[in-house]
């Protein structure tokens, strides 16, 4: 029997140490100083589409397209960056390049964030589940049909699959169709990463006990495998970015700059106007987004395709929508890549 006056004070008992707040914890595993540069790079963007929305409201899906900057002939003057036009102007679809990213940045924000979305859930959920039951039914199954999407490059995928739907949908909803589509198309790079990881988290010792004490397949999905496989989706959602932009340039590129779909102008002097690819995601031709505009701008900005002045190169109209999507994928990139370094020292 313990005596009384042995066990110590009330008084005398330690205190319980305060918990570490959240600056104290920052300072402990810093994010770094990328983290905070793509951060600042997406709230700049996040601050651009919603300016664009109150100042281009309620026609932010129509560009004002000026004829007048459309040239009927070659050695039309064409104007550069200036104070009035700080990007200059796009005379294949006769707009000004400042004004018309601006209002496309809530479009490629949407279309982007939308796209990822989709890839993330599917790849994140599939990969782990599949990783989970290595060896079983399910992970056979997700990884035939995972490996049966990826044979298949994306592009001619997306297309073919879009093109046979837009038979049966509506016109009105074909960029929505096509966000579905292609988040559904491109999961199977996320979900074979992810698989890999959740593999190995599925064999820790800790989840290993957790399995032995009696703790669900669900219980253990959500509480560790999904969770041990985060590094694995940041690591592949910066990679899915180039995709999407890839599908929006090069198809009208190809259309327009082969001279299939752009058409010659009354003059015959060979200057071509763009016009809209068969069954692309874009409702009309004027409607702003990125990826339309790199491909028109490569198309008459570049010597070789360029109906203006022969071997003048207009590097405006190429470059500004080059930098707002390598800008965008950047910034994701950092901030993709500054989560992971704070969940690996959090591993620690």
């Amino acid at each position: 029997m313990i005596d009384e006056q042995e066990l110590p004070d009330a008084e005398e008992v330690p205190d319980r140490p305060p918990r570490p707040g959240l600056r104290e914890r920052l300072a402990r595993r810093p994010l770094g100083a990328g983290f905070w540069l793509g951060a600042v790079i997406l709230v700049g963007y996040f601050v651009t589409a919603v300016s664009a929305l109150v100042v281009f409201h309620p026609d932010l899906e129509f560009l004002p397209v000026n004829p007048a900057w459309m040239p009927p002939a070659p050695f039309a003057p064409v104007l550069g960056p200036s104070s009035a036009h700080p990007f200059g102007v796009l005379p294949g679809l006769g707009v000004d390049l400042f004004r018309s990213i601006w209002q496309a940045t809530p479009w490629d924000l949407g279309i982007v964030a939308g796209i990822l979305l989709f890839d993330a859930v599917l790849g994140w959920f599939l990969g782990s589940i599949a990783g989970m039951n290595e060896g079983g039914i399910l992970d056979g199954l997700i990884s035939w049909i995972g490996d049966t999407l990826g044979a298949i490059p994306s592009f001619f995928l997306v297309v073919g699959i879009f093109a046979g739907l837009s038979f049966v949908a509506p016109t009105d909803i074909g960029l929505p169709l096509f966000i579905v589509l292609f988040g559904a198309i491109i999961w199977p790079a996320t979900a074979r990463v992810t698989r890999d990881r959740a593999r190995l988290v599925a064999r820790l010792p800790y989840v290993e006990a957790t399995r032995a004490c009696g703790g669900s397949r669900r219980r253990i999905l959500v509480r560790h495998v999904l969770p041990g496989s985060v590094s694995a989706l940041l690591a592949q959602i910066p990679l899915d970015v180039a995709p999407i932009f890839f599908v929006l340039i090069v198809f009208p590129w190809f259309w327009d700059c082969g001279s299939s779909g752009a058409k010659n102008t009354t003059s015959g002097a060979g200057y071509l106007l763009p016009s809209l690819p068969p069954f692309s995601p874009l409702p009309w031709l004027d409607f702003p987004e990125w990826g339309n505009f790199l491909a028109v701008g490569v198309c008459y900005g570049l010597p070789i395709s360029s109906g203006l002045v022969q071997g003048t190169i207009y590097w405006w109209m190429f470059l500004f929508p080059l930098v707002a999507i390598m800008g965008l994928a950047f910034g994701i990139a950092l901030v993709c890549d500054g989560l992971d370094r704070r969940l690996a020292r959090l591993r620690r």
